[in-house]
């Protein structure tokens, strides 16, 4: 099978399942920070989706949380999600819940991009030695997510679940938020292109060695 016809399948085979699989971590993507330096909405619906899994289906396994610096920020994407998560665990269990978390989180601050996040975890993943891991963003960005995660990680027999936040575009719909809609279907559609693009670019080199 050409690379091709596999960056098909893979494509393809980005399922999402109706019941959380047997994981040994957790991936969640970073995202955007608010003028506070705080998480904002879509970074904490992933947390929150995130950790309500954890605590229900796989409490005491890692959860890793992506994202550099980017923009003004003094912080980074992944270090301001951690901080807000163990807070918001402490909120809804207590102290006790948080302090069992807080040794499984593992914190990748030097990607400003998806495709840098599937790069700079592999090694996180390989060191802890993790094999089945779910991959925690909004439905919109999730299968380029799953994509990009999978060409990386494959290789070395490293799967990859999608688990998307329910509910993001929905909400989003019902407050009447088209121009945001617009945005972000914009800026996903962009970026597959350019993920299109360099695989496309990718085969045409190989081919002419």
């Amino acid at each position: 099978m050409g690379p091709a016809s596999q960056a098909q399948l893979n494509m393809e085979n980005i399922l999402i399942p109706l019941h959380p699989p047997p994981l040994d971590g957790l991936i969640v993507l970073g995202a955007r920070l608010n003028r506070e330096g705080k998480p904002g909405r879509v970074a904490r619906l992933r947390l929150v989706h995130a950790l309500e899994l954890w605590r229900e289906y796989y409490l005491d396994k890692y959860i890793l949380i992506t994202g550099g610096i980017t923009g003004r920020a003094s912080i980074s994407e992944a270090r301001a999600m951690a901080h807000w998560a163990l807070d918001w665990l402490e909120s809804q269990g207590g102290a006790e819940i948080r302090e069992r978390l807080s040794p499984f989180l593992i914190l990748e601050e030097a990607s400003r991009n998806t495709a840098a996040s599937a790069l700079n975890t592999l090694p996180l993943i390989k060191s802890l030695e993790l094999q089945e891991v779910g991959l925690v963003s909004d439905s919109l960005h999730i299968r380029r997510a799953c994509y990009l995660f999978r060409r990386h990680f494959a290789p070395h027999r490293i799967h990859i679940h999608p688990l998307p936040v329910p509910g993001l575009l929905r909400h989003y719909w019902r407050q009447r938020r088209y121009l945001w809609l617009g945005k972000m279907a914009l800026r996903e559609g962009g970026a597959w292109l350019k993920v299109l693009g360099q695989h496309a670019l990718g085969r045409r080199d190989r081919g002419s060695k």
